[in-house]
């Protein structure tokens, strides 16, 4: 194999080994803080069937109110050349016939309507949103303002989609309540569309009444006009060229007419919203008359009216039905875009408008602003259609002379009677929707139908309860896992320069009831993961330091208390006595001393004693259970146990005791709260620095670490974690270890025993 393959190899292993180291970090991580995550989870799901339990049951009642498309002018309907879209879009509509609903003019009347229903009702106790509590058994009804402040609050009101309807919808813990409140204000709104439909169709009314019979003058002079020039001049009719102009003159002529009269009409009501505004505002029509004259909205209606005047004149002149057709779908593409982008401006333009009036002034605007648009797109469409009379003018001045008065005179009266039928038609329209009082919106549906419950959703609230829970859950394990300092494992010593030379898996599982005896593991249950951790840690160490004379002091040695660094001396001794070295544990912690406790037995004679010369070896070393490990106590506290360590004597007992032991394990203070460690640190042959997983912090340990490094780099061997939770970080090949190193039960039990 080539080396940069073998290399490309080595490097995928490296990567896809950091992968499943983080991915088992994490689930350490879960497993560590398994107990806190199940009782989040728990009292998160406890809560959430209180609260589905104590959530009360509402209601909703909805009802469809359909709205119709307002008409663009009181012409709409008449067969013109052209057409003037200046309501825009039914959407935006609708949005306008919301807020008008939701005005204080219609919650006003519909809380008036709802108080008035009300008084025929015997019990209020069932009624929870349109009364308030006075005792536990008696409730009243709000009063006006109350309730009309709760319909703009609770009632909502939707444009519902694919159809031209609103739905007003409200929720409730009693149905009937709430589908009597809703049914209230859409009949409320209906028929309020209907005053304001006739009110309209009034103003209409007389207005195409006054114009009629202006016109119907106009059409009864122009009518005896040509009968007394036929009379006097015999001419009683035209060629066809000449009549087929005529027609188109006055085709033209009635369309320029329609647009007037709509004008006129666009323009009283224009005079009756400033008379309005200048009441509550004197700027409000000025400002909004600036924003119609902006030069971009005029070049866009003017350019609308170009392409229409060009299309009829080119219809005009076109004979072919091909030729016409082409004619009619490009200008209707060309059209369709202008129209499109006056659209786009006209909307930005309203938006802004509205958006800095005040509220109780926004639907007086928005006339204000559809008018004056309509007012101005009139006019455009009037010069354009005149332009194109004054072509056909000009053909018409060139009729022959003995014709042409005979021909003014058919053309006015083909006008006159044009415009006359227009505006006949439309008043008699105008009077039938008066008296059947049609209105723009109608209810289709009074929200009658009971579809049960809509909330609580249940299943929903259980799922975000279950979300919810263990979102906490696993939010509290990695946070308290990020905010604790302590250390976690032993890639994260390695990753700060430290040399592990073992992990030692906690003593959990391995008794039942833990207590000092039984942290002599090592004799306790030889063939445990534990034992064989404490093996791994002596192999290490005899080959940690390759040189002519063997390690034969060893000090164990800790951060900070609690860490057990005894624990691991006194198991490291044993493992130690259990290859045949002859092997002494010596207990050099003078201040808080556990050994003797661990083999269960006196305290002195010990190592105190043996400095001040008061016993013999005799005295102070002792057998175990354990063939070659003996032990020496601490002996009596003395006052200054630094001296003592620091003294002469002790450095002739190690001497001494090196000549007879194979292996001395020495166990001391932690190294941060007393000089103890340190003095012996620099009497023995090797040191270890115990820490343990999750209780000691990262910090403190480095700094301990690298002084000791510092003071002598060759006499630290490297550091041991403790009770680390072995099966949580390593549990993909935890089971398999645990199988093959699993101890026979009935010598577990007997051993402990």
């Amino acid at each position: 194999m080539k080396n940069s393959d073998f290399n490309d190899n080595e490097l995928l292993e490296s990567e896809l080994e950091g992968e499943r180291h983080n991915i088992m970090d994490y689930i350490g991580i879960l497993r560590n803080n398994i107990l806190p995550i199940v009782l989040i989870f728990a009292i998160s799901m406890i809560v959430t069937y209180i609260y589905i339990k104590n959530y009360p049951i509402n209601y909703r009642a909805t009802t469809i109110v359909r709205i119709d498309k307002p008409r663009s002018g009181i012409l709409e309907s008449q067969s013109l050349s052209f057409n003037v879209n200046l309501t825009g879009n039914l959407e935006r509509f609708l949005l306008n016939q919301i807020e008008v609903m939701k005005s204080y003019y219609i919650r006003d009347i519909v809380a008036g309507a709802i108080l008035d229903t009300m008084k025929s009702v015997p019990s209020l106790t069932n009624f929870k949103f349109l009364t308030s509590p006075v005792n536990d058994k008696e409730r009243k009804l709000l009063n006006r303002e109350e309730l009309r402040r709760k319909l703009l609050r609770d009632v909502k009101i939707d444009v519902k989609k694919n159809v031209d309807a609103v739905t007003v919808s409200l929720e409730g813990l009693n149905f009937y309540e709430v589908q009597m409140v809703v049914n209230i204000y859409s009949t409320v709104f209906v028929e309020y569309s209907k005053e304001i439909n006739k009110e309209d169709l009034i103003n209409v009314k007389k207005f195409l009444e006054v114009e009629k019979d202006k016109k119907y003058k106009d059409l009864s002079n122009s009518e005896s006009e040509l009968e007394e020039f036929q009379k006097r001049s015999g001419f009683v009719a035209l060629d066809d060229q000449s009549k087929t102009l005529i027609e188109s003159i006055s085709k033209y002529d009635e369309e320029k007419n329609l647009a007037q009269i709509e004008l006129k009409s666009t323009e009283n009501e224009l005079s009756n919203l400033r008379k309005e505004s200048d009441k509550s505002d004197p700027k409000l029509y000025d400002y909004v008359s600036g924003q119609i004259t902006q030069p971009y909205i005029m070049e866009l209606q003017r350019q609308i009216a170009d392409v229409e005047v060009k299309r009829d004149l080119d219809l005009s002149t076109a004979t072919e039905t091909r030729l016409k057709e082409k004619i009619t779908n490009e200008s209707k593409v060309k059209i369709d875009m202008l129209r499109k982008n006056l659209e786009e401006k006209t909307e930005l333009i309203r938006m802004g408008l509205l958006s800095e009036t005040p509220e109780s002034k926004r639907a007086l605007s928005q006339k204000i602003f559809d008018g004056m648009l309509k007012s101005s797109s009139l006019q455009t469409r009037i010069k354009s259609v005149g332009d194109i009379l004054k072509r056909y003018e000009n053909e018409f001045e060139k009729l022959p002379s003995q014709s042409i008065e005979l021909a003014k005179l058919e053309r006015s009266r083909k006008s006159n009677e044009k415009l006359y039928l227009a505006l006949e038609e439309k008043y008699q329209e105008a009077t039938i929707n008066e008296r059947s009082r049609l209105g723009y919106a109608e209810l289709l549906d009074p929200g009658i139908d009971n579809i049960g419950p809509v909330s609580p959703n249940k299943n929903l609230i259980l799922l975000t309860g279950v979300v919810i829970g263990l979102a906490l859950g696993l939010g509290f394990a990695f946070t308290r896992n990020y905010l604790d300092k302590s250390i976690k494992s032993p890639e994260q010593l390695e990753a700060a320069g430290a040399s592990v030379l073992s992990w030692i898996p906690s003593f959990k599982e391995l008794v039942e009831v833990h207590s000092p005896e039984t942290d002599f593991i090592v004799e306790l249950k030889p063939s445990s993961t534990v034992s064989e951790a404490f093996k791994a840690l002596r192999t290490r160490i005899q080959y940690s330091k390759i040189e002519e004379d063997p390690i034969k002091t060893i000090l164990v040695t800790s951060t900070i208390p609690s860490e057990g660094k005894t624990i691991v001396s006194t198991n490291l001794a044993g493992s130690f006595s259990m290859t045949g070295k002859k092997t002494l544990l010596l207990d050099c912690d003078l201040r808080k001393p556990r050994i003797h406790n661990l083999m269960k037995s006196d305290r002195y004679p010990g190592l105190s004693d043996k400095l001040f010369e008061n016993v013999t070896y005799e005295d102070v070393i002792r057998k175990t259970k354990l063939e070659n490990l003996s032990y020496i106590t601490s002996g009596t506290i003395p006052p200054n146990p630094s001296e003592l360590l620091g003294s002469m004597q002790m450095k002739n007992l190690l001497e001494e005791l090196r000549g007879m032991f194979d292996m001395i394990i020495i166990d001391s203070p932690p190294f941060v709260s007393v000089t103890d460690s340190e003095i012996l640190f620099n009497v023995c042959d090797g040191t270890i620095l115990v820490s343990r997983a999750n209780l000691t912090p990262f910090d403190a340990f480095i700094k301990t670490y690298r002084r000791l490094h510092k003071i002598n780099p060759h006499n630290i061997l490297g550091c041991v974690l403790n009770d680390f939770a072995f099966k949580s970080s390593y549990g993909y090949y935890y089971n398999y270890y645990y199988y093959y190193s699993k101890p026979d039960s009935s010598k577990s039990k007997k051993n402990l025993k």
